[in-house]
C-alpha cells in the first residue's frame, strides 16, 4: 500500500512549520497540561494551595528541528514542588500526575 511513497524533507519541514500544525500542537499541549492538572488535584493533599497546579504549564516553541510543545513545571512558580510529587523522594513515594496525562485514553 505504501509502495512508491517518498517523503521529501522540504515538504515535511513546511508541514511541520505550518500554522495549523502549530495550532494542533498547542491544543495537544494544553490538553495534556489540563489532564496533568486534574491528576495533580487528587495527588496532593487537600490542604495544599489549589493554585499550585498552575505550575504545570504548556509552552509551544520552535528550534532547529521544528516545532514542539513542552509540558512540565514552571520553575519559578511556587507550585514547582509538584515536581517532587511526580518523581518522589527518599521520604515519600512518587505520586505521578504528569506522566499519566501523557497516556492515550482508552
Amino acid at each position: 500500500m505504501s509502495e512508491g511513497f517518498r517523503l521529501h524533507a522540504q515538504a515535511l519541514d513546511e508541514l511541520l512549520r505550518h500554522t495549523q500544525t502549530r495550532q494542533f500542537l498547542d491544543a495537544v499541549g494544553m490538553e495534556i497540561r489540563d489532564r496533568a492538572r486534574a491528576n495533580a488535584r487528587s495527588a496532593v493533599p487537600s490542604s495544599t494551595d489549589g493554585d499550585a497546579i498552575t505550575a504545570i504549564v504548556s509552552v509551544p516553541g520552535e528550534d532547529d528541528e521544528g516545532v514542539y510543545v513542552d509540558v512540565g513545571y514552571a520553575k519559578h512558580h511556587p507550585g514547582f514542588y509538584l515536581w517532587w510529587w511526580e518523581v518522589g523522594t527518599q521520604n515519600h513515594a512518587a505520586r505521578p500526575h504528569l506522566r499519566p496525562a501523557l497516556q492515550p485514553d482508552g
